[in-house]
């Protein structure tokens, strides 16, 4: 089961320029939907990760969701 802090495990084996366009989505996401309810916060995410050209349907969103939602916005951090 995913938990909000491992969603960056998710990026493990995509390329490069996929994983840091992710990172700068999830950035995008935690300004404009931190503490939202995590459907909320999925929804930002899809938004800004087909604006920045990804695929929406990645198992990172969901994971990234929650721990946007739960408050814990730092991208680098645990």
């Amino acid at each position: 089961m995913t938990t909000p802090s491992n969603w960056r495990t998710h990026l493990d084996g995509l390329p490069l320029e996929v994983r840091l366009r992710a990172l700068l989505v999830y950035e995008l996401a935690a300004d404009r939907a931190a503490g939202a309810p995590v459907e909320v916060t999925a929804a930002t995410l899809r938004a800004a990760a087909r604006a920045e050209g990804l695929d929406d349907r990645q198992p990172w969103i969901d994971a990234a969701a929650a721990r946007i939602s739960a408050g814990q916005t730092g991208s680098l951090s645990g």
